[in-house]
């Protein structure tokens, strides 16, 4: 059988400052399509029952879950007392689901991607699931690239992998960290190389013995959770355990150093909507070039993002900004400096305005 894992702590601060402290963007709607985490939940309904999904967040995000998953039952909600990085809400997971379906395969995807094409999308996942099973191995998933992109990692397309009568998977030959403009066009001329999507697929057990390998400090400490699982003692052990637990990403802790770790295309649309500048990937443009959403009456402006929230938005003679208005701020910036939005948090912390996080 098959078990769905949905990671859903992230901040999302690139999205300031409508995705926010008490409300990341994995719980908003961005795009006009709905709340992000409801249309994971409901795209990977089509793969396994819901009653074998599970969301993995923070203590702070437990109620907004309840409400963006309504039916979602309490007990399919696993709690991270702080975020450590992938790798450590990754292995909570797998010892969670391994107690209760012992040996199942494992299915990870980020809550807050948008995918197109689902009816395909959820065909690669089987695929994945079937190599997964056949070589008892580490898979994930790769995005064919449509542009010389740097804010995305990239896989290295190793040999074709044919295991249990199947095809369509390849070994990952290694994995690339997030390339300059160059390299990305490079990437993109040469062929053999894909995004990196973050999704990947597994059996309990095997994850769990890569972690005994690659991570074994916190495969100790998932071992001690795992024994108290459905215990009064469980929460208190968490509490203890888990803020000790190294921040590290599972493609740093693990994929990186694994072998083989294998990987199936994926050929369908996808973005991870990681900065204000995605929306220009995502919706209509008019013909200025500009995304508009909300009340928002635009003259002479070209190739802006603006986001509107109750007030109206009026924009005149100006180009490459992104303006967004919510109930209580309103943030203007240059697209090409939105890198800089975890700075200006930062300075909001200085000044002690956390209640603008």
């Amino acid at each position: 059988m098959v078990c769905a894992v949905i990671m859903a702590g992230g901040r999302g601060e690139r999205f300031w400052p409508k995705s926010r402290a008490g409300r990341p963007k994995q719980f908003t709607d961005l795009t006009g399509r709905g709340n992000m985490l409801y249309l994971t939940y409901r795209r990977m309904a089509g793969l396994v029952p819901p009653e074998r999904i599970f969301v993995v967040t923070g203590s702070d995000y437990e109620g907004i879950t309840k409400e963006s998953i309504p039916g979602l039952p309490a007990e399919n909600i696993i709690i991270e007392p702080e975020g450590r990085n992938t790798a450590p809400c990754i292995g909570l997971a797998a010892a969670v689901l391994e107690k209760r379906f012992p040996g199942d395969v494992m299915v990870v995807v980020p809550a807050d991607h948008l995918v197109g094409e689902e009816d395909k999308f959820t065909a690669i996942l089987k695929t994945g699931v079937e190599i997964a099973l056949a070589t008892d191995g580490l898979v994930t998933m790769g995005i064919r690239p449509t542009r010389p992109e740097t804010g995305y990692g990239y896989l290295k397309v190793g040999e074709q992998v044919e295991a249990g009568g199947l095809s369509g998977a390849y070994r990952v030959e290694r994995f690339v960290e997030k390339p300059d403009p160059e390299r990305a066009r490079q990437f993109l001329e040469e062929g053999g190389y894909l995004w990196n999507s973050g999704i990947f697929i597994w059996r309990t057990p095997v994850i769990l013995g890569a972690f005994k390998t690659h991570l074994p400090d916190i495969y100790e400490g998932l071992m001690e959770l795992k024994e108290h699982l459905g215990t009064e003692r469980y929460p208190f052990v968490l509490e203890k355990l888990y803020p000790g637990f190294d921040k590290v990403s599972i493609d740093y802790g693990i994929m990186e150093k694994a072998d083989p770790v294998f990987m199936v295309p994926g050929d369908f649309s996808w973005d991870d909507v990681g900065t204000w500048q995605a929306l220009e990937r995502i919706l209509d443009r008019d013909g200025d070039g500009n995304v508009l959403q909300g009340r928002v009456v635009a003259l002479n402006t070209r190739n802006t993002i603006a986001d509107a929230g109750r007030r109206l938005i009026a924009l005149v003679g100006v180009e490459d900004l992104v303006v967004v208005d919510t109930d209580d701020i309103t943030f203007i910036c240059r697209k090409e400096e939105t890198d800089m939005v975890r700075e200006l948090l930062n300075e909001l912390r200085r000044q002690k305005m956390e209640e603008y996080l």
